[in-house]
């Protein structure tokens, strides 16, 4: 990975300079009449981390802990009800709205939570934890107490029950409990 990786125990951090991604891109391409070269997809991720599971047992909790000052998302517990191997779960904060319609009038973050080698249905409970800085509910005038996380499901955004988790001097800390994977967004009850 010639230094361009950063691990921990809890997350995946990956870093390419310009010159790395121009010179995978320049050995990857291929030459011929016949193939047409496709633009870039700029990127709508602020920041990810991720993490891999070898096997998760039913009854158990797999558990990805988040520590990013780009990312709302402190942490995400999967409650297993069905034993899984090589599963990955993976939090990213979003740039903008993917959807076309906003989750609500004022939102805070834009997530996308994935997951590979997991089904929904593989889970008893999926908890998102995140957090809100005072700062913007100050200046945005929304209330502690009027927070929520929202997934977008069947065409809509949808809110999700959220509770206040506590406080510290600069942050409110919130829990959620979703019924599975999608994008989220965290703002004002409407």
């Amino acid at each position: 990975f010639n230094g361009n990786c950063l691990t921990n125990a809890t997350s995946l951090s990956f870093t390419t300079s310009a010159a790395a991604a121009a010179a995978a891109a320049a050995a990857s391409s291929s030459s011929g009449a016949s193939g047409g070269g496709g633009a870039a997809v700029a990127s709508t991720e602020t920041a990810s981390t991720s993490k891999k599971w070898d096997s998760l047992t039913a009854g158990s909790s797999a558990v990805l802990t988040i520590n990013n000052a780009n990312i709302a998302v402190t942490g995400v517990v999967v409650d297993v009800k069905n034993a899984v191997t090589s599963a990955e779960v993976k939090v990213a904060s979003l740039t903008t709205n993917p959807i076309s319609s906003a989750a609500a009038g004022k939102v805070y973050q834009y997530l996308q939570l994935t997951k590979s080698n997991l089904a929904d249905s593989d889970a008893s409970k999926i908890t998102v934890n995140f957090k809100v800085t005072k700062a913007w509910l100050s200046t945005n005038s929304v209330s502690e107490d009027d927070v929520v996380l929202y997934r977008y499901s069947d065409s809509k955004w949808n809110a999700l029950p959220t509770s206040k988790a506590g406080t510290d001097a600069n942050n409110v800390m919130y829990s959620a409990t979703t019924p599975g994977f999608s994008t989220f967004a965290i703002g004002n009850k409407e």
